[in-house]
């Protein structure tokens, strides 16, 4: 039994609501002092949505080179030889920036087999003799292949040039090793101990003939929280005996002319000449970014190794080369963007450090939270009984928008985090418990104080019944003594009135309640027969195909009734219900009427469901096209719904899916091009089919071509499937469809392909032995190329065909516009 219960279920202590409003208080507490996954993934979405509100345009002496898509494009494949690296570093030096940064990390030489044979080349020649002339040549292409000595040339000459370090994270075993390479040594700081920083175990750095030329190196390890995104930047690693900073933090150390050496860490700060950064205990920032991809000024590698960008860009700016196109880039989650480029992430972090755009988590500010969920928590345990809910509320309310209105200002204003979703969890928590208690102690209160007359329940099930409320006069007369003969006889004629209204289940129901007190009239003879009526009704759940008429237990012919049509026949029956042949008496109109069952609906989803029919069937009742079944009505009867639509003389495509009942091709392609047109029609006002397939197309004895069931898919799709069983075939389903995501006009359009798949050769594009193994043919599996089934159908026909059926949404049609055009350049070409 849950704490809520248990406090219901003594009434006697006054002050329930303190064991109930504790309890949440010091669970929640306890959850936001221990970081609890929940609340902190809650926290980090919190902190996401208030990041946006501080995001401004950076102004930072900072450019970005990418190495895009179109560069690519241009140069080659990646990775490029090293030389072009050597050219624009070079090129970019003359242009005079503060200084140049790249991300990419050149751990091993070179290894060009080119380079191979021209030193080999070379070592013949000088054994055979050759000439100096002969020799100097062959010097110059071997220095011309040389891509590592000309990188490394190009970063001696400049003097520049940050290189990037990567560290392999943990906890380092052993006494540290003084016997580092010079280069380290000099873009690292000595400390003897980590303190609580990152370690690292082991380091991934440049080959030395780069290395030993940089400017400086820094590290480029990017830390996600626990969710994935990154928020926070380490500034120091510490490794063998030395704090190495991030590749941001020493590029804006270079560009203040700052030595690592003057790091200091103490306080809760990283500080060294004028900067001043708030850490956490292992050393990291938060990063306050400033917008998606390209916040920072950023000109294609090509373009400028080309000179196309003006060399006043460059001068005195930091300038950071990385890649972004997509397969060569790191890219990172960031509350803005889940693919943004690590080298845009470094530029972000620099302008942070440069222009003291920083975030700060100050050590008071968890406490700060703590105490204000103590006091929230008073207010609903002392407080908020004593008032009256009116007034309860409105405080509840300024008090949630007191806190977080002053956590959004920090942080938006100040770049102060405070949590804010510990305090309103436990406002609103703690609230609506408080309210249920009180609503269900007022409800137990009046239960007591309130009990409705005999007689007074007997006038309102009268009155009740003489209005045809028959659901409340039964209510009513429920409440009244069984054992009275006059209540007997009142229930009696209230069960002949259900039946009356074919309502035989409820009719039963009120029989049963009689016999509860003992044999009355032909009650048990009622109740047999109402059960027999309730299976057998043409409006029950195993209803007679043949049934057309319904025999009531008086031995009474009735013709039945939905909504105001009168049912003339059953003409055929489908997953939710049956399909009828119906009169308009009204306009003397025959109609076909498709009812729709929600007794297998979750009883939680009904109401959800039977508003999501009504207004999808209204919305589809909204089309008028000449390739669409109109509907001229929807309506509600008992446990069905109904539309009724227009009669079709004719019959769907489905006899047409076998091989020896093929139709031609050019009477195929008319039909597609007719569904294709009803399609796009109601896919341009919003209205999506999801359940296209050869049995909703219909082939009037005109040759007109009608797509059915608009409007009801979506319901007999998503509410007719129980556990353990599909209703219905998922054959003709697209990939969007299978996976559960949200569907539009495209996944009609791969229904339809897959319906003319199987209607040019007979045989569907996926199959599987059971239902789990076609969902993932389709989802995964490429269909077997159609002409490979019949190498005689044409080839344009395949082409629409395995187009339509596109596992990718970009290369599928995009609407059924498309389909249109290409179908009749298809029958064009046939004819000709």
């Amino acid at each position: 039994m849950s704490l809520f219960g248990v406090a219901m279920k003594i009434p006697k202590i006054k002050h329930a609501h303190l064991l109930v409003t504790g309890t949440i208080t010091l669970v929640l507490m306890l959850s936001v002092l221990v970081q609890w996954y929940p609340l902190q993934l809650l926290e980090y979405k919190s902190y996401d949505l208030r990041a946006r509100l501080r995001a401004k345009k950076p102004v930072a002496p900072i450019v970005v080179v990418a190495i895009d898509d179109a560069s690519i494009e241009r140069l080659g494949r990646w990775p490029w030889p090293r030389g072009y690296m050597a050219e624009l570093t070079a090129q970019i030096a003359s242009y005079d920036p503060a200084l140049i940064g790249t991300n990419i990390l050149y751990t091993e030489a070179d290894k060009n087999s080119g380079l191979e044979e021209i030193k080999a080349l070379r070592e013949s020649v000088v054994k055979l003799g050759g000439s100096p002339a002969v020799l100097e040549a062959i010097s110059q292409s071997e220095k011309k292949l040389d891509n590592d000595a000309l990188l490394a040339a190009s970063l001696a000459s400049t003097n520049k040039v940050l290189l990037p370090l990567f560290f392999t994270l943990g906890e380092q075993a052993g006494n540290p090793d003084p016997n580092l390479p010079e280069y380290l040594k000099k873009a690292a700081k000595e400390q003897a101990s980590p303190a609580g920083l990152q370690q690292a175990r082991e380091v991934a750095a440049p080959i030395p003939a780069f290395a030993d030329k940089a400017l400086s190196l820094g590290h480029i390890n990017i830390l996600p929280d626990s969710d994935g995104t990154v928020r926070r930047e380490s500034l120091v690693v510490y490794y063998r005996g030395r704090l190495f900073p991030s590749f941001a933090l020493q590029s804006a150390l270079t560009y203040l002319r700052i030595a690592p050496k003057d790091l200091q860490i103490s306080g809760g700060r990283l500080s060294a000449g004028r900067l001043s950064v708030p850490v956490d205990p292992r050393g990291q920032m938060l990063i306050s970014y400033n917008g998606g991809f390209g916040s920072f000024p950023t000109y294609s590698f090509f373009d400028v190794a080309s000179g196309s960008v003006k060399p006043e860009v460059f001068k005195g700016k930091i300038v950071l080369i990385g890649p972004v196109a997509t397969g060569i880039a790191g890219f990172a989650v960031t509350p803005f963007q889940s693919t943004y480029p690590g080298i845009e992430v470094m530029a972000t972090v620099i302008e942070n450090l440069l222009n003291n755009n920083l975030i700060s988590r100050p050590d008071w500010a968890r406490w700060a939270e703590l105490g204000v969920m103590l006091l929230f928590g008073l207010f609903l345990a002392l407080a908020m009984p004593r008032l009256k809910a009116g007034l309860s509320a409105a405080i509840a309310a300024g008090l949630l928008l007191i806190w977080n209105g002053v956590a959004v200002w920090l942080f938006a204003g100040q770049g102060v985090w405070l949590g804010m979703v510990g305090p309103t969890l436990l406002m609103a928590i703690g609230y609506t418990a408080l309210v249920s208690m009180r609503y269900r102690m007022t409800e137990q209160r009046n239960e007591l104080v309130e009990s409705d007359s005999i007689e007074t329940n007997k006038m309102l099930g009268l009155s009740f019944q003489g209005q045809g409320l028959l659901d409340l006069a039964f209510e009513k007369f429920r409440k009244c003594p069984i054992e009275d003969d006059t209540i007997k006889d009142l229930l009696y004629n209230l069960a002949l009135d259900f039946e009356r209204k074919r309502m035989f289940n409820k009719s039963g129901a009120v029989y049963e309640h009689i016999l509860t007190a003992g044999d009355y009239k032909d009650i048990k003879e009622r109740i047999a027969t109402m059960k027999v009526a309730g299976e057998t009704m043409i409006f029950g759940n195993s209803g007679r195909r043949e049934g057309t008429i319904i025999a009531g237990p008086g031995g009474t012919v009735t013709a039945p009734t939905i909504g105001r049509y009168e049912i003339q026949k059953e003409l055929g029956r489908g997953a939710m219900g049956v399909v009828y042949l119906g009169k308009d008496p009204k306009i003397n109109r025959l109609v076909a009427i498709k009812t729709v069952r929600f007794e297998e609906v979750d009883p939680d989803l009904l109401d959800d469901t039977k508003k999501r029919f009504f207004r999808e069937a209204e919305a589809a009742g909204t089309i008028n096209h000449p390739n669409i079944v109109t509907i001229y009505d929807v309506g509600e009867e008992e446990d069905l719904a109904y539309v009724a639509m227009e009669l079709l003389d004719g019959s769907d495509l489905t006899p047409y899916i076998k091989k020896e009942k093929l139709l031609p091709v050019k009477d195929l392609l008319k039909i597609i091009g007719s569904v294709a047109e009803g399609l796009a029609f109601a896919h341009e006002k919003g209205i999506i089919h999801r359940d296209i397939k050869p049995a909703n197309i219909m082939l009037l004895k005109d040759g007109t071509v009608k797509i059915a069931d608009f409007g009801i898919a979506r319901i007999t799709t998503s509410s007719a499937t129980q556990t353990g069983t599909v209703l219905g075939t998922p054959s003709y389903m697209s990939p969007e469809q299978v996976a559960g995501q949200k569907v539009d006009g495209r996944s009609d359009l791969f229904s339809l392909g897959a319906s003319m798949y199987e209607l040019l050769c007979g045989q569907k594009p996926f199959s599987g032995e059971s239902i789990a193994a076609l969902m993932y043919a389709i989802a995964n599996k490429p269909p077997v190329l159609i002409t490979q089934i019949d190498p005689n159908i044409p080839q344009c026909c395949a082409y629409i065909a395995h187009r339509l059926i596109t596992k990718d949404l970009t290369k599928r049609y995009q609407n059924a516009r498309e389909v249109v055009e290409h179908v009749k350049m298809c029958l064009a070409k046939l004819n000709s």
